[in-house]
């Protein structure tokens, strides 16, 4: 029972002592303060490559997840009216390059563009003299393609093969989006 006594005893100054302690720290106590808005977390997103000089720029929009033929399919009409006063355009050609066939699987996706069109490069005039003429509406279309096969997958972009079939003429081609330039 002085056991218990003792305990109860040195339990109550530890009590008195933290309440002592806290009363002489100088804080004042405060009302309720306003702290913001909750946390949101994870906000669904969509990444999209368009054209910046002679590079590609990846833009994100704010829509919930997307196949990634809805998200070719995003990426055709093109940059929006902001995303174009912030110098970006597109070198794909939406009678050219679609309507697309797309199948994914966990890190390969293959587009089958359609038949007998020829999908053209960026305009030389608006490219400067120095830089390689890359096909940069392949890089579009491969950046963000790999991009929603990985968001997906939960996998690195550059992991994701994307294979170009064609249509009409029995070519596939295939490409990783780190072989394009990016900025």
């Amino acid at each position: 029972m002085i056991f218990r006594t003792r305990r109860a005893a040195a339990a109550l100054a530890v009590v008195v002592v933290s309440s002592m302690a806290a009363a002489g720290c100088g804080i004042a106590p405060t009302g309720v303060s306003d702290g913001g808005e909750p946390a949101v977390g994870f906000r669904p997103s969509v990444r999209l490559y368009f054209v910046s000089g002679a590079r590609l720029r990846a833009v994100t929009r704010p829509i919930p997840s997307l196949t990634p033929k809805e998200t070719l399919d995003l990426l055709l009409d093109g940059p929006s009216a902001y995303e174009r006063k912030r110098g970006l355009r597109t070198d794909l050609i939406a009678d050219v390059h679609g309507p697309l066939k797309v199948s994914a699987g966990r890190a390969r996706v293959v587009i089958t563009l359609p038949p007998s069109r020829p999908y053209p490069t960026a305009a030389p005039e608006l490219l400067p003299a120095e830089v390689p003429r890359i096909d940069l509406s392949m890089g579009q279309l491969t950046c963000t393609a790999a991009g929603a096969v990985a968001a997906r997958q939960n996998i690195d972009p550059d992991a994701v093969t994307v294979v170009f079939r064609h249509g009409g003429i029995g070519q596939n081609e295939s490409f990783h989006c780190s072989e394009f330039p990016r900025g």
